[in-house]
């Protein structure tokens, strides 16, 4: 099993990552094995992971692969494959991850941002379809304004995009009722001015949604506005 510390890629000599296809009923594809250096190194590929795309650290299923050992030249990359069913996944957004054994004692974790995304939908039935432009203002006592622009309630995620005046970063989380909808991605648009949140979909039976906004630094605000579907 090897008695290194278990780390991040890339990291040292060797980095490891993830690509794959998406198929309607599984994603298949490869652990990538790279030797950053001039040295050749031993691989034993030890496991494939799925893991959830907004907290990688939450395990939902081992992958079955033959754990095999593998050389990988200076400089060059071999590739182990692997398929991830849907059967056993329920709706949701997931990472593929890696975790090798390198040289018999360390071993390495990657893609160490869990690389690409892949989803299995919700139910159409259960997911609320809508475009909304609220504009939306929440008033951060003492920092500014956040103002929440568009929400696009799809099929398989929700996006909003929202802006910040008088302060630099914010967090933005959404809820519905007691449930708080996990953040899938998190961006800035340059163009635009403005932040895009990704988070899971909507659930048709909610009848609003919750905008919790926090700025920490330099000053601390935090506040919630709603938003109805009526």
């Amino acid at each position: 099993m090897g008695t290194g510390d278990l780390t991040d890629a890339p990291a040292g000599p060797v980095s490891v990552d993830t690509v794959f296809d998406r198929f309607p009923a599984s994603v298949r594809g490869a652990v990538v094995v790279r030797s950053l250096d001039r040295e050749p190194h031993q691989i034993r590929l030890i496991a494939v992971r799925v893991v959830e795309a907004h907290d990688r650290s939450r395990e939902v299923q081992e992958v079955s692969v033959e754990q095999v050992t593998v050389d990988v030249a200076p400089h060059r990359e071999v590739l182990v494959p692997f398929d991830v069913p849907f059967s056993g996944l329920g709706p949701g957004w997931y990472c593929v991850v890696g975790e090798v054994e390198i040289d018999g004692s360390r071993r390495l974790r990657g893609p160490d941002d869990g690389g690409r995304r892949f989803v299995v939908p919700w139910p159409a039935a259960e997911v609320r379809r809508a475009d909304l432009r609220p504009n939306l203002e929440i008033k951060l006592p003492g920092v500014g304004t956040a103002t929440i622009e568009r929400v696009e309630c799809k099929l398989d995620h929700t996006a909003i995009r929202w802006r910040l005046t008088g302060a630099e970063k914010a967090e933005l989380r959404v809820s519905v009722g007691k449930r708080r909808l996990p953040t899938v991605e998190s961006t800035y648009d340059d163009r635009a001015g403005a932040h895009i949140t990704v988070t899971h979909p909507i659930p048709k039976r909610a009848t609003e949604i919750a905008f919790d906004v926090s700025v920490r630094a330099p000053n601390r605000a935090k506040a919630t506005a709603t938003l109805d579907f009526a």
